[in-house]
C-alpha cells in the first residue's frame, strides 16, 4: 500500500512510514536549501506534519516525493522571506563569500574537488541554488522541477545554465591559484 493511502487510513501509522522512507532523503535536500542541520530539522519537521495533515490535496498528479519538496519549497520561501540576510552555512563551518583567493597552502589543507564544489553551490543565490539542489542532488527533471517551484519550464532551464556558469567560473578560481593541482575532470 502507498504511504499516501496509509496515511489517509491510518495517521499515525503512516505518519511512521513516511518518516522511515522519505525522511533522511527529504533531511538531505533540506540541508541543501537550508545549509543549517537545525534549520534544516525544522524545515522537514515542518513538512512532514504538512504532508500528513493535508494528505487528501495530493491527487497523484506528480511523485509523491516531489509533491513534498513543493510543500518543502513553500516552507523554505516563507522563510526566507523572514530573513533579511542569508547566512551561507556549512555544518559549523562557516564559508568565506569573498571574491579574494584564500592562499594556497591553506586551500591545499582544508578544500578538495568535493568541498570546493559544495563551496560553489553554497555561493549561489537562493533560487539558482534551489533548483540545482533538485536537479543535481534529487535527480529532479525540469518540468517537475517547474512545477515544484511554480515557474516556467524555460526558467528553470535559464536557472540551471546560470547557476553551471556560475559554478565553472568559481571553481576556476580555486582551482586556477598557484600550486592548486586539479583532476581534469574537476574542471569541467
Amino acid at each position: 500500500m502507498p504511504v499516501w493511502e496509509l496515511i489517509a487510513k491510518d495517521a499515525e501509522e503512516g505518519a511512521r512510514v513516511l518518516v522511515e522512507d522519505y525522511g533522511a532523503r527529504l533531511y538531505a535536500t533540506a540541508f541543501r536549501l537550508c545549509l543549517d542541520a537545525h534549520a534544516a530539522e525544522d524545515l522537514v519537521q515542518r513538512t512532514l506534519v504538512r504532508v500528513v495533515a493535508r494528505i487528501a490535496s495530493y491527487k497523484g498528479e506528480s511523485a509523491f516525493f516531489t509533491w513534498m519538496c513543493a510543500i518543502m519549497v513553500n516552507f523554505r520561501r516563507m522563510d526566507v522571506r523572514r530573513k533579511a540576510a542569508n547566512a551561507l552555512v556549512f555544518g559549523e563551518e562557516r564559508l568565506d563569500v569573498s571574491d579574494e583567493k584564500p592562499d594556497p597552502g591553506e586551500l591545499l589543507s582544508r578544500l578538495d574537488e568535493a568541498t570546493a564544489l559544495r563551496g560553489a553551490v553554497l555561493r549561489l543565490p537562493e533560487d539558482l541554488r534551489l533548483v540545482v539542489v533538485m536537479h543535481y542532488f534529487n535527480g529532479f527533471s525540469v518540468p517537475e522541477i517547474a512545477k515544484t517551484v511554480q515557474s516556467p519550464e524555460g526558467t528553470v532551464y535559464y536557472r540551471l545554465h546560470e547557476a553551471r556558469q556560475r559554478i565553472r567560473e568559481y571553481l576556476s578560481k580555486v582551482f586556477d591559484t598557484p600550486g592548486i593541482k586539479s583532476s581534469e575532470g574537476a574542471r569541467q
